[in-house]
């Protein structure tokens, strides 16, 4: 069962909770940057892998994943329950650096956020089925959001496959492997058939709309005119909603 929208909070009073998802070289990063200045002092939080330097929780969870993982781009070291168990833990971990701001009226831009977990340990848990992987997906981003809320909107960004990963590879100066290019093409799927569940988010196609600033026009009207929701009450006693 679900917890209850929790009592007395006034959404009119915060602000809006936005997470940018979608695979490797689709602009996540690059659009966040050129959101942020059309808003009012918004507040950004990276990639959770894009932290491992930092000394807060959530990032030691993210280096010690890195290096479990040997040099993995995804994070995996062979104990998929395992790392979706930690990779949920960063995220509450981030709810809770976020809620004071949120409620002081600032807007937060979030990079990956719960779709980004539930799609990339959904197809690691389930391998060589892309129905249980959905359902997977499906299932972990219930788990989640008893937990912490999910965004009031979230923007999911898709290109094609090739060229996304080719942004990634230029960006990254390494080759992207023909196995971990298999791992995108079916995160790309998940996230397009996961997205078509949730009415809060909005698809972004970076090949019909390929110019930048258009897209973080457009971006920026979708947060603008976002309202935030009544947020579930956390089943974590303890954990203030």
């Amino acid at each position: 069962m679900h917890p209850q929208p929790a009592g007395g909070e006034d959404p009119d009073r915060r602000g809006v909770l936005v997470s940018f998802e979608g695979i490797s070289g689709t602009g996540k990063s690059h659009l966040t940057r050129l959101v942020a200045p059309r808003l009012d002092a918004p507040l950004l939080v990276e990639e959770f892998s894009s932290r491992r330097t930092r000394a807060d929780l959530g990032s030691r969870i993210i280096s010690a994943l890195a290096a479990a993982a040997n040099g993995d781009r995804f994070l995996r070291g062979g104990f998929p329950a395992s790392e979706t168990l930690l990779l949920l833990a960063v995220q509450l971990h981030t709810w809770e650096t976020i809620r004071a701001p949120l409620h002081t009226g600032r807007t937060v831009l979030e990079g990956r956020s719960l779709h980004s977990v539930a799609v990339y340990q959904a197809a690691a848990l389930h391998p060589r089925d892309d129905t249980a992987a959905l359902e997977q997906a499906r299932a972990l981003m219930r788990e989640a959001t008893a937990w912490r809320p999910a965004p009031d909107i979230t923007i999911l960004l898709t290109d094609h496959v090739g060229t996304a990963l080719g942004r990634a590879e230029q960006r990254d100066g390494r080759p992207i492997s023909a196995a971990e290019r298999a791992v995108h093409e079916r995160c790309a799927r998940l996230f397009t058939e996961l997205a078509a569940d949730d009415p809060r988010v909005r698809h972004l196609d970076r090949a019909a709309q390929p110019d930048p600033q258009a897209a973080a026009d457009l971006i920026t009207t979708w947060v603008t005119t976002t309202r935030p929701q009544p947020w579930p009450s956390p089943a974590l006693e303890g954990v203030p909603a």
